[in-house]
C-alpha cells in the first residue's frame, strides 16, 4: 500500500512532505526473515528522528505496529511494540504465496491538540485531535513469498533444475515452470547423471559457468514476461535484498551478464580455480 496516495486528516511522518524531520523507510538492513522448521521469524527495526513523536511514545500515547497479511490464506495479524523494534513469528501453515507487511506508528489512545514543531509550514498554528488507532508515522512496507525456500535461497537449485526430455535433440531452456528447467536430450542427461560427472563436486564450477550460466542469461533477458513464475520471484527477491545488487540497475540490459555472474557467485573465477585444483591433484598423483 502506498500511503503517499492516501489523504489523512492530520500530518503523518513519512507521507509526502508533511514533516521536516527525517524518517527511514524500512529496507533490507532493517528487516530479518529467518525461516524455521514450523514458522518464519520476522524482525523489523524502525528508525526516525522526530523527538516529539519519540516523546509521545515514551508517554505511552503511541505504539509501533507491524501489520502482516496474506491474501491467499486470509491471514491477518497486527503485532504491537512500545519499542522501535518488533520481533514475532508466523506459522508456516498460515501463509502461502505473498505475505505483506506495513510498518506504522499509531496512537495508543485519544489525545487532544496534537501539534509538532516539525510540521510542514502549511500546518503552522494548527492542532489536531487524535483518536486511538490513527496513524502518526509510516515506515514503509515489505513482503516475502512463503513459497520460496529462504534457507536455500542462494543455491542454484532454488530457481533452476536439470531434467531429461526424450523428445529433444538439443538442449532447451523452459521458463514456464516454477523453476527454470534445463531440458537435456535423454542420452545427454544420462551422461550428466553418471557418478563421474554430476556427483563430482570439482565439476560444479564447470556446470555453473557453462550450462547454468547460459540458461540463467536466457531467463534474465526474458524476465519481464515471466515475473509470475516462482523462479522469477526468487531472483527478484535476491536482487532487491542483497547488498551486492544495490547499485546495479536491472532495467539496463547491458548489466544482465554481470547480474547473472553475481547470482552464481562469479562462476568464471570459480571455474579457473576449479581447473587449477584438478590439474594440481593430477600432478600430485
Amino acid at each position: 500500500m502506498n500511503f503517499n496516495n492516501i489523504s489523512f486528516p492530520h500530518p503523518v511522518l513519512g507521507v509526502t512532505n508533511d514533516f521536516s524531520s527525517e524518517i527511514k523507510m524500512v529496507e533490507a538492513n532493517d528487516i530479518s526473515i529467518n525461516p524455521k522448521t514450523h514458522s518464519y521469524e520476522i524482525k523489523v527495526k524502525y528508525i526516525f528522528g522526530d523527538e516529539e513523536l519519540k516523546q509521545i511514545v515514551q508517554q505511552g500515547q503511541a505504539e509501533f505496529i507491524c501489520e502482516a497479511t496474506c491474501s491467499s490464506t486470509l491471514y491477518r495479524e497486527i503485532i504491537r511494540s512500545d519499542k522501535p523494534k518488533i520481533k514475532f513469528e508466523i506459522p508456516r501453515k498460515k501463509v502461502k504465496g505473498k505475505v505483506e507487511f506495513i510498518c506504522l506508528l499509531v496512537a495508543k489512545q485519544n489525545f487532544e491538540s496534537y501539534s509538532n514543531e516539525n510540521f510542514h509550514s502549511d500546518y503552522n498554528d494548527f492542532t489536531f485531535d487524535i483518536e486511538q488507532g490513527e496513524v502518526l508515522a509510516y515506515f514503509g512496507d515489505f513482503y516475502f513469498n512463503a513459497d520460496i525456500k529462504y534457507e536455500k535461497l542462494k543455491a542454484v537449485s532454488s530457481f533452476m533444475e536439470i531434467v531429461p526430455n526424450e523428445e529433444l535433440t538439443y538442449t532447451y531452456v523452459d521458463l514456464k515452470k516454477n523453476k527454470i528447467e534445463i531440458q537435456l536430450p535423454l542420452e545427454t542427461y544420462e551422461l550428466y547423471q553418471s557418478d563421474f560427472i554430476c556427483q563430482e563436486v570439482k565439476f560444479t564450477p564447470i556446470f555453473h559457468s557453462s550450462i547454468v550460466l547460459n540458461a540463467l542469461l536466457t531467463a534474465l533477458y526474458n524476465f519481464n514476461e515471466h515475473k509470475d513464475y516462482l523462479w522469477a520471484k526468487v531472483i527478484d527477491y535476491r536482487l532487491k535484498n542483497e547488498k551486492q545488487f544495490k547499485d546495479v540497475n536491472f532495467d539496463e540490459k547491458e548489466n544482465i551478464p554481470e547480474i547473472a555472474q553475481m547470482l552464481l557467485g562469479n562462476p568464471f573465477k570459480r571455474l579457473l580455480e576449479g581447473l587449477n585444483v584438478i590439474v594440481e591433484s593430477e600432478n600430485e598423483e
